[in-house]
């Protein structure tokens, strides 16, 4: 229908499935299906290698288009970076009838989410540049305990991002701004970060005795 609202999902972790950011943008997606719009989702990953100029056609053509990515190093995964930037010179100058509406959400591997502050600030400025309206954007921590799996189904755990993601939906839907509730609700520890920090210790120690590096944790070659 020539009515139907498109709302574009660009998934900037490099896992190909069952990543962090998928589950996320999956969430949203499936709630703006309810609101009448019709959804997509795209890999970068994948895309830049397969489709560039169908990745310009389909961000376009988006009224909201929402990016999930984790951090990487206070910043953006570089496939996601080089979106941009190609993205960015496709829009120069193109002028653009419709208003085009654009939302982030950044996870990490930080107990605390405002580790994702810096990468959601690189994000408003992309969209500032690229002639989108900036909806804001969403902080959450913990992103490996969610470990790609459907956030309706991990119980309490996810209850304040299901809530703020609910929010966020109602939001795009009447093209307002997200509020401080969504954007603070989604904050908020996932689980005690005592508790995260000890099963995330654990867990490097498995992985480390896996590739046979367990005895080169602790080791410090620059101290003299």
């Amino acid at each position: 229908m020539l009515n139907e609202k498109k709302a574009l999902l660009l998934i900037g972790s490099p896992k190909k499935k069952n990543s962090t950011s998928e589950s996320l943008g999956n969430y949203l997606l499936e709630g703006l299906n309810k609101k009448g719009y019709i959804s997509e989702k795209l890999h970068i990953i994948s895309i830049l290698k397969d489709d560039v100029e169908g990745l310009f056609a389909k961000v376009n053509d988006a009224d909201i288009v929402i990016v999930s990515a984790p951090l990487y190093v206070d910043s953006l995964p570089s496939p996601l970076i080089k979106a941009f930037e190609l993205i960015g010179q496709n829009r120069k100058g193109m002028s653009n009838s419709k208003s085009q509406r654009f939302i982030s959400i950044v996870n990490n591997g930080f107990p605390e989410s405002f580790h994702s502050n810096t990468a959601l600030k690189i994000c408003k400025i992309f969209v500032d540049n690229a002639g989108f309206q900036w909806l804001g954007g969403l902080a959450i921590g913990c992103g490996p305990a969610i470990n790609g799996m459907p956030i309706k189904n991990l119980g309490g755990m996810t209850r304040n991002i299901v809530k703020s993601l609910d929010i966020t939906i109602d939001t795009i839907a009447k093209n307002e701004s997200i509020p401080l509730e969504a954007i603070n609700l989604v904050s908020k520890e996932i689980i005690p970060s005592w508790l995260y920090t000890l099963i995330a210790n654990r867990g490097w120690k498995i992985q480390a005795r896996k590739f046979n590096a367990h005895k080169s944790l602790y080791i410090k070659p620059y101290i003299k």
